[in-house]
């Protein structure tokens, strides 16, 4: 049992995870957060009580458990006060290799030998994050999903010299918060999940470039077919719910039409004229829709209500 969590990067992601190792541990521990941002560990304090909240609706936190534990997760001004006496370093800075590495080089130089570093990259080698450390064999990924509260799973993934056993001890880590850990057996470019979300997207945006359908009418067929039952069962399941004969009658005639784009030479058309003109998506105000920001605010609200449905339900509360 732990009884001090370091979270290196207050952002979205770095916020809520150490919201919920604050809130949802069973022992009390001690969840310090960092960021090199002056006032954004703060920020992500303060945004806790937000999560506390959302927590308390999806009844996986009991409301006087929540208000309790808020006191758990503290802003710290230093690295060094962050990892003293840390088992375990959640790092979420920015998705950049150089400033990955550099964080855990300098994670290397002041934590013990003994902490496990695990990193939430989306899709970096694990291997890369660890060379050139003093001790690479402890260092892990453990990807969320955001929003990190209220998505159970974690995708761990190990290098090639990770120790035996840090695998297993970050999941048993996460379980105690409540998330449902998921191990690979090796290192692939974007994990699990974003392979399978980004072989989507390549062919949404292949139906929406070929005028075969909207952004707007793609994005209806996903949530009210397919992607409530994929959530529901996983693919194979899926695959064996409808028959392993259909699926090979379905992929005889459609995978010759499917979009075997590679994006090797840069991003597809429709991505680089969004990045020339800083159109990039909710945090811009606009992507492929518009985001006012009462728009914003009413598909978010959606979103949670869905995702905190969801944990209930997956929880067995529900």
């Amino acid at each position: 049992m732990i009884d001090r969590i370091a979270v290196v990067g207050a952002g979205f992601m770095g916020g809520g995870i150490a919201a919920e190792f604050a809130l949802r541990l069973g022992h009390d521990v001690r969840v310090a957060v960092w960021d090199p941002k002056p006032g954004a560990a703060e920020a992500a304090v303060e945004r806790a009580r937000a999560v506390a909240a959302i927590l308390v609706q999806a009844e996986v936190v009991d409301a006087a458990d929540a208000e309790a534990r808020l006191h758990r997760m503290v802003a710290v001004a230093t690295i060094e006060e962050a990892v003293d006496g840390a088992a375990y370093i959640a790092e979420a800075v920015p998705e950049h290799l150089p400033t990955k590495q550099a964080i855990f080089h300098d994670l290397d130089r002041v934590a013990s030998p003994d902490t496990i570093f695990a990193s939430n990259t989306s899709g970096f080698d694990p291997a890369a994050l660890a060379e050139g450390l003093t001790h690479p064999e402890r260092v892990v990924v453990a990807h969320y999903f955001g929003p990190a509260y209220l998505i159970p799973l974690v995708e761990v993934v190990p290098h090639a010299g990770t120790a035996p056993g840090i695998a297993e001890q970050t999941a048993e880590i996460l379980r105690a918060a409540g998330k449902r850990p998921a191990i690979l057996g090796r290192f692939a470019p974007g994990f699990v999940a974003n392979r399978l979300q980004q072989a989507l997207f390549r062919e949404a945006l292949y139906l929406a470039r070929e005028g075969i359908a909207t952004p707007e009418v793609i994005d209806a067929v996903v949530r009210h077919s397919f992607g409530a039952r994929l959530a529901a069962l996983g693919p194979f399941t899926v695959a064996d719910f409808a028959g392993l004969d259909v699926y090979a009658s379905i992929a005889t005639n459609v995978w010759p039409d499917l979009s075997n784009e590679t994006a090797a030479d840069g991003p597809p058309p429709e991505l680089a004229s969004h990045l020339d003109d800083g159109t990039v998506g909710t945090k811009a105000g606009a992507g492929v829709f518009e985001w006012s920001p009462e728009r914003l605010a009413a598909v978010t609200a959606r979103r949670d209500q869905i995702l905190t449905l969801a944990l209930r339900i997956i929880e067995g509360r529900g």
